[in-house]
């Protein structure tokens, strides 16, 4: 018969398992969240953006270049200011990611706003933080963006227009950022939103791979590092739940079927949210591009819709 093992022994070699055991548990947590805090670093960085050569001004309008802070956080943010003597109402156009003032639209975003301009507005458009002329770093889904719109209408109310008179029109990330805007502020009277994702968590399933390159196994950890590094919660970043405080103020959606970026499903999904609210689908354009590819069907339902539905 063989001799029974020392019980010391064993539990000396136990706890030696256990301790080892916990360090590797420890070691992977430690690189689970150091490659979740890299990619929560990188992915939120705005990419460099081309500048085009447009402005307000290449369509016979004078234009003030303006600055104005966040409402809240006091980053300041860059803009141009195209005045309407004979306007009571005013809109602030809000450029997608990786966009700006100048390059939104492939280079249209100063045409649509000498046409918003033509038709009776005064027209504010910004640069959101990290783009264009803008300080700061990095993009929050319209998280904090939002803040930058209310600065806008902060700076707009500070010019003489009143509640209601002032009007939105974003453009994919924009849009998550007016509508968060609206949701929260009442001075907003109408809103336009072009090519918006409805809820974040319907993206991430065909988004996350590609711009992070790790499996889906990372996600949670980059969530983590997010909430911990940035204050926010990708999980919770649902457009659909906001823009239902909206209304009654009058809401237009737009939309390509054919967009790559950001489904139309998601257009149904914010139009099921406020069964009030306009839908225009359009076939054959590229996300956040609906202007540049049918710019007459654009303003058709745009303009009506300002001149119209919104109401002081």
């Amino acid at each position: 018969m063989g001799k029974s093992r020392d019980p010391k022994l064993q539990k000396i070699q136990r706890n030696k398992f256990i301790k080892l055991a916990v360090w590797i548990i420890f070691a992977v947590l430690i690189v689970y969240l150091g490659v979740g805090g890299y990619t929560a670093s990188v992915v939120s960085q705005v990419e460099e953006h081309p500048q085009f050569d447009k402005t307000p001004g290449s369509f016979g309008l004078e234009y003030k270049d303006i600055s104005f802070t966040a409402r809240s956080d006091e980053t300041k943010l860059a803009a141009w200011f195209i005045p309407n003597e004979e306007a009571v109402k005013a809109i602030i156009l809000v450029h997608g990611r990786n966009a700006s003032k100048q390059n939104a639209i492939s280079g249209n975003f100063p045409k649509l706003g000498a046409e918003l301009h033509d038709a009776g507005f005064a027209v504010l458009m910004i640069d959101l933080r990290a783009h264009g002329e803008s300080e700061g770093k990095r993009y929050s889904y319209g998280v904090y963006e939002r803040r930058d719109v209310l600065g806008a209408v902060d700076w707009l109310t500070g010019q003489g227009f009143s509640a209601g008179n002032i009007a939105v029109l974003g453009i994919s990330l924009g849009g998550a950022a007016t509508i968060g805007a609206a949701a929260e502020e009442p001075a907003i009277g109408a809103l336009v939103v072009d090519s918006t994702f409805a809820d974040i968590n319907a993206l991430i399933p065909e988004k996350f791979k590609e711009e992070s390159g790790l499996p889906m196994f990372f996600l949670p950890g980059v969530n983590f590092m997010v909430q911990m590094m940035y204050g926010y919660n990708l999980f919770e970043i649902r457009p659909v739940d906001e823009i239902v405080k909206i209304p009654p103020r009058p809401i237009l959606i737009l939309h390509c079927s054919t967009d790559e970026e950001v489904k139309v499903s998601h257009a149904y999904m914010l139009k099921d949210a406020v069964p009030d609210a306009e839908l225009l689908v359009l076939d054959g354009c590229s996300h956040a591009e609906i202007f540049r590819d049918f710019p007459r069907e654009y303003l058709d339902a745009v303009i009506p819709f300002l001149q119209e539905k919104w109401l002081e």
